[in-house]
């Protein structure tokens, strides 16, 4: 499949501009600052400091958008919503390993995160080459691990957030922000046979543009490994409770629309679970 043409759009350009997105649409010129500026502007402070101790459990939040908004949180096999009412002025979501509840997938779900798409592009001969140099182990699980060191190793240059770039185009600048390290960590899976698909949400950071203890507009990856969906993150290293999910799609940059205008309102209430001594 053939690959877009670059785009000179931050992530998060990308995901406000995302409704009308298309391959071959034209460069909209964000220079580096002014997309470091868009993901700063979106920064959302957490109510307290997280250690990796308190993410490696389960950890509830209480979430609201200021001003209200009605957005459809996805429930994911480690992602529990309650109340289901998109409406609802605030959101209790459970993160943990496997708190989720969400239903197997049916067949023509696993066949559409398992295509090549023009972002995901895993049929592109180089992402084949790369995947079936790199992959080790058995089951999906430790698979998956080795592709992400890979993307991690691989991904080396300087970190980007002014471009959207394929999977290939990843591969082969070296470079990006967390949006390339996942559309290729999913390109890869999908060419190993891996159903995988793509994550956009927030994720906390201890530090981050030189603010302390936020959570900032993230991607990654959920890959399913038989029995229920589980999430890799080759930007940061590993998924833990510290990953709220607003969206799940395709890698395409219609799946983000409307993600980062969310985040812009989106408030972290309370985060129940994160005791003194976890923090």
């Amino acid at each position: 499949m053939r690959a877009p043409s670059r785009w000179r759009l931050p992530l998060a350009a990308a995901l406000i501009v995302g409704a009308a997105a298309h391959a071959g649409t034209p460069t909209l010129g964000a220079t580096e600052a002014q997309a470091r500026a868009a993901i700063h502007a979106r920064l959302v402070a957490s109510p307290y400091k997280m250690s990796e101790r308190a993410r490696s459990g389960r950890i509830r939040y209480a979430l609201a958008f200021e001003p209200a908004l009605a957005w459809p949180w996805p429930a994911t096999g480690e992602q529990r919503v309650q109340p289901r009412d998109a409406t609802a002025a605030t959101a209790l979501i459970d993160i943990c390993g496997d708190c989720g509840d969400e239903a197997a997938p049916d067949a023509a779900e696993l066949r559409r995160h398992l295509a090549s798409n023009a972002w995901v592009d895993s049929d592109e001969r180089s992402v084949r080459a790369f995947a079936r140099t790199h992959v080790r182990g058995r089951g999906v699980e430790h698979r998956m691990q080795s592709l992400v060191e890979a993307v991690q190793q691989h991904m080396n240059g300087p970190i980007a957030y002014r471009d959207y770039l394929s999977a290939s185009q990843a591969l082969s600048a070296r470079s990006g922000d967390c949006t390339e390290f996942a559309l290729l960590l999913a390109a890869l899976a999908r060419a190993q046979g891996i159903p995988t698909r793509i994550v956009y949400g927030i994720a906390y950071s201890s530090r981050f543009t030189g603010q302390s203890h936020v959570f900032s507009p993230h991607v990654w990856v959920q890959s399913w490994n038989g029995r229920r969906w589980i999430s890799y993150d080759a930007g940061l290293g590993r998924f833990d409770s510290g990953h709220i999910a607003l969206r799940v799609g395709d890698g395409t940059p219609q799946d983000g629309a409307g993600v980062m205008q969310a985040i812009g309102r989106l408030k972290v209430i309370e985060a129940t679970g994160v005791t003194a001594a976890a923090r």
